[in-house]
């Protein structure tokens, strides 16, 4: 059997300049070389050759230098890593990185490194890969990719009964409910300062964005989401007042599955 490759994605993306260069680093081809390390704001070297165009290799390809990037430049951290999550994964420009000195990835170190038994890089229980996105529960440790544990969790190929019991709201491995799934870029254990903060902080963003379920209803007598007052997306009326559900996902998803 031979084996096969992956194709060369079609098109080479080129990381834009985040920080102005001051010119060309003067130390930098000196015997003494530049002192500055990844501190440095002015330019080291010439740009790279890199190929773009519809499909590397081919006659449609063409070749152009890349902005060349200043080591300030290239030693910039993901602010949103460093929050606990970054939409954009290994494609993102920016180092992953956890920062000694910063409290927040200190904590996250720790969080991690807290259990003797928890591996360093923890895999998934549903698919035993390596989470590029962690799907953190709120009512335990279990480790799950973002994809593994929204399939898992998804009421539209499962049945009413199973549905309106909620077990598919619960972990798959320890059967503890969880209402919602948060996004990390990094796992963190249970019960820890910084999970509840990762937490905190990604039920404030979601406050801010339209409830999809809500949405459809708000012109109703009576609006619906299926999670009710566990919802953390924005229940907005029409005359821009909120709307406040008395009952929570219990009550609500029984009346959403069998509508």
């Amino acid at each position: 059997m031979s084996a096969t490759t992956s194709s060369a994605p079609a098109t080479t993306r080129i990381r834009p300049q985040t920080h102005k260069p001051r010119g060309t680093c003067r130390y930098y081809n000196t015997p003494r070389g530049c002192f500055a390390g990844d501190k440095c704001k002015f330019l080291h070297g010439e740009p790279p050759l890199v190929e773009v165009g519809v499909e590397r290799g081919t006659e449609d390809a063409s070749s152009q230098h890349a902005p060349l990037l200043t080591p300030y430049d290239q030693a910039k951290r993901c602010r949103y890593f460093a929050k606990g999550f970054c939409k954009r994964g290994e494609e993102c420009w920016f180092q992953h990185v956890l920062d000694p000195s910063s409290p927040m990835d200190v904590k996250e170190k720790c969080a991690v490194d807290e259990d003797s038994d928890l591996e360093a890089d923890p895999l998934c229980s549903v698919c035993y890969e390596k989470p590029t996105t962690y799907g953190l529960l709120s009512g335990c440790s279990h480790v799950f990719c973002i994809s593994c544990i929204r399939e898992w969790r998804d009421r539209k190929s499962k049945s009413a009964d199973l549905v309106i019991s909620g077990n598919n709201k619960k972990c798959p491995m320890c059967r503890e409910s969880s209402n919602f799934i948060t996004p990390s870029s990094v796992f963190i254990k249970h019960g820890t300062e910084q999970k509840e903060l990762i937490i905190g902080k990604y039920k404030e963003s979601m406050g801010k964005v339209q409830c999809r379920y809500f949405e459809r209803t708000k012109g109703l007598p009576q609006p619906s989401c299926p999670f009710g007052k566990d919802c953390f997306y924005k229940h907005e009326k029409p005359d821009g007042t909120v709307h406040v559900f008395r009952e929570g996902a219990t009550v609500w998803m029984r009346v959403s599955v069998l509508k």
